[in-house]
């Protein structure tokens, strides 16, 4: 068998993966300089953010204040994924940074399990609803046993539009999982899956990124500003992540066989 038909065989099998779980692990997915690059940048921005040193932060929209961030619009170990999903007539509508400390633990928790989507959730009528959206989550920091602020699935529920909720408000839902990845790993998952993040009790401070694709006749849910100086990094492909195009008739008929993701992604 040919280099290119492994490949191939293994994007399907990652695919088939993602399509029946509602997520997929893409080990390895950053170098360690990529690591150490966005680390810094993430302590960086989180100094110049202010507030307790030591505390948590949910930073929207920041993608532009450097220029690992922006790297990581089109990274190579996920982006052919987001194709696969949802075709190349994508763009990233939404960013998150987090960054959460340890927690004491025995604090009582609020119902944590959602899916992605907010007012998508309420409009759209359909069972189950549609995809819409795809989440890639790159993990800075080690999360390879539970209780460490992991991502926590519930495996299959992406075809579900509603779970049960105890009524004590339990967040240890029967067949939930904790996505054990180490540093460098990244997740990516269906918008509807059913997910939340496990408390963080075993010492360290967990750090993330979150990217969420979709479709470029969706509106942008994050007002992006990128630094002037970053402006260089931004090739075809990531303009067209950030939103740019030539027209708005060619978000909604995207026929052209140069549009950039589609000539550099596409099978």
């Amino acid at each position: 068998m040919a280099v290119h038909d492994v490949r191939e065989d293994e994007r399907s099998q990652v695919r088939a993966a993602f399509e029946r779980d509602g997520y997929v692990l893409i080990e390895g997915a950053l170098s360690a300089a990529e690591i150490e690059r966005l680390t810094t940048a993430v302590d960086r921005v989180r100094g110049a953010e202010g507030g307790d040193e030591d505390g948590p932060l949910h930073l929207v929209a920041f993608c532009g204040r450097d220029g690992a961030f922006l790297e990581l619009l089109d990274h190579p170990q996920t982006m052919p994924l987001i194709v696969d999903t949802l075709g190349p007539n994508v763009f990233m509508y939404h960013c998150h940074l987090d960054v959460h400390p340890p927690e004491t633990p025995g604090l009582a928790r609020p119902w944590m399990w959602h899916q992605d989507g907010g007012i998508v959730n309420r409009d759209l009528e359909s069972s189950p609803r549609p995809r819409m959206s795809v989440k890639v989550a790159y993990f800075l920091t080690d999360v390879s046993e539970p209780g460490m602020g992991n991502l926590v699935v519930l495996p299959g529920s992406h075809l579900a539009n509603a779970i049960a909720r105890p009524p004590d408000d339990d967040n240890d839902l029967p067949g939930s999982l904790p996505v054990l990845a180490r540093a460098g790993d990244a997740a990516v998952f269906d918008r509807r899956v059913w997910h939340m993040r496990s408390p963080n009790l075993r010492g360290g401070t967990r750090k993330a990124l979150f990217y969420a694709y979709t479709f470029r006749w969706v509106r942008a849910r994050d007002d992006l500003n990128i630094r002037a100086d970053l402006l260089p990094l931004i090739t075809p492909v990531r303009a067209q992540l950030l939103g740019n195009g030539d027209s708005s008739f060619e978000f909604w008929m995207p026929d052209r066989l140069d549009l950039p993701v589609r000539a550099v992604f596409e099978r």
